[in-house]
């Protein structure tokens, strides 16, 4: 089993360090994405990314959930580190990055005629990224796990996922 997984964990360092076809890459400033795989969940999200710094960047993101009978908008953020382990010759907004996350949400519940207002959640926690750039198109692979750290009474809602978001990055 040991020798499996340092044959895998090998196989997994060559591939990453492998040279790039464009050894020039190109530095993008800003990013506009959303995820269509959440629309399925009955959520929706938009981003936007912004750097800051030769390694960092952070995010400001938009969101509605529907959820059993509850609804709500809210939004939230991240700083995005980017890290040198398979960073490939590339700068931000491209490659592997991680960083904590927070998202609050405004809730409401609509049941039979019965409605009630005013919950909010706050979660916070972490996520993880690699993004890849093709001429301005971004394709970014996301998983988030979040904690609530504030929540509604009777809601069962557990702020985590994997995703791929889909968006334009410019300079």
């Amino acid at each position: 089993m040991r020798l499996k997984l340092f044959v895998i964990f090998m196989v997994a360092v060559f591939a990453l360090t492998l040279p790039s076809k464009n050894l020039v890459a190109q530095s993008y400033n800003s990013a506009i994405s959303a995820n269509p795989i959440a629309l399925a969940y009955g959520m929706f999200n938009a981003t936007y990314e912004s750097r800051m710094t030769a390694v960092n960047s952070f995010t400001i993101s938009g969101y509605y959930w529907s959820f059993s009978n509850w609804t709500a908008f809210g939004f939230g953020g991240s700083y995005r580190w980017y890290l040198k382990l398979v960073q490939d010759k590339k700068t931000p907004l491209e490659g592997l990055s991680a960083g904590p996350a927070i998202a609050i949400g405004f809730w409401k519940w609509n049941y039979a005629g019965y409605n009630y207002s005013g919950g909010t959640s706050i979660a916070i926690g972490g996520e993880a990224a690699y993004k890849w750039v093709f001429d301005g198109f971004v394709v970014e692979p996301i998983l988030q796990i979040m904690f609530n750290v504030a929540n509604i009474e009777g809601l069962d809602y557990r702020p985590f996922g994997a995703g791929v978001n889909i968006g334009y990055a410019w300079k």
